[in-house]
């Protein structure tokens, strides 16, 4: 059974949004979604990594909530982020006959999670989208604020819109499939918002060794669950 341990309201008028933290998400998306979006099909897109790890606990909650659903699957790494994959992308979401009303679903890291908003932004001159972060640094960053894009040779994220989700689920138990530079990558990312603005929330940063982080595992949840609070959010 999943466990909200946090709901955050980001309030932007129109295009405000709730931020769901806690464990096993994923597994109760299918009630969760049925509940706040009824009627709507999802295209998800994801990459082949995260495809493995996680996608199949995402399938298993849509079909038991009978929410129709589609698949995209691309390349897991940076250069994902291009037009070339995009346009695969996009063409993934009109082959599956999705509307304006459906819902894209971006299920991934920040590579994923800025290809999947920027191609919900541009698809049907705009469709609504998800987020489920399923990395450390996608859960404390890139998910939240909207920006959505991809590369160009000319520099990084040069291309894309500012394109809200409607709703993000960052799933703590997924954080258990990181391997130990993912972890640590997303981890640094928590601990700069103490050092930025937060003495006490930074005095609450354990050290961590990369060698044993199942045991920081624990603490590094309950960091992120204060994330929100923390950033104003």
């Amino acid at each position: 059974m999943a466990d909200i341990a946090h709901r955050v309201h980001v309030a932007l008028g129109g295009r405000a949004y709730d931020i769901l933290i806690g464990d096993q998400l994923l597994d109760m998306a299918g009630p969760i979604l049925a509940e706040r979006f009824p009627g709507r099909r999802y295209g998800i897109i994801t990459d082949d990594n995260v495809a493995k790890a996680q996608l199949p606990r995402l399938l298993a909650s849509l079909d038991a909530a009978g929410l129709a659903h589609s698949e995209i699957v691309l390349p897991a790494g940076e250069a994902t982020k291009s037009w070339p994959l995009l346009g695969q992308a996009v063409e993934g979401i009109l082959t599956a006959r999705l509307e304006r009303g459906d819902l894209i679903i971006a299920l991934g890291g920040g590579v994923i999670g800025d290809l999947a908003g920027f191609a919900a932004a541009i698809v049907r001159r705009g469709m609504g989208f998800v987020q489920m972060p399923a990395s450390l640094l996608a859960q404390v960053d890139s998910s939240v604020g909207g920006k959505t894009g991809v590369n160009s040779p000319f520099g990084k994220n040069l291309i894309g819109s500012f394109h809200q989700p409607q709703l993000v689920l960052a799933d703590l138990s997924a954080l258990d499939a990181l391997d130990a530079r993912q972890f640590a990558a997303g981890y640094a990312e928590v601990v700069k918002y103490g050092l930025i603005d937060d003495e006490e929330f930074f005095s609450g940063s354990k050290p961590i060794r990369l060698r044993s982080l199942p045991a920081a595992r624990p603490g590094a949840r309950r960091l992120l669950a204060a994330v929100p609070t923390r950033r104003g959010w």
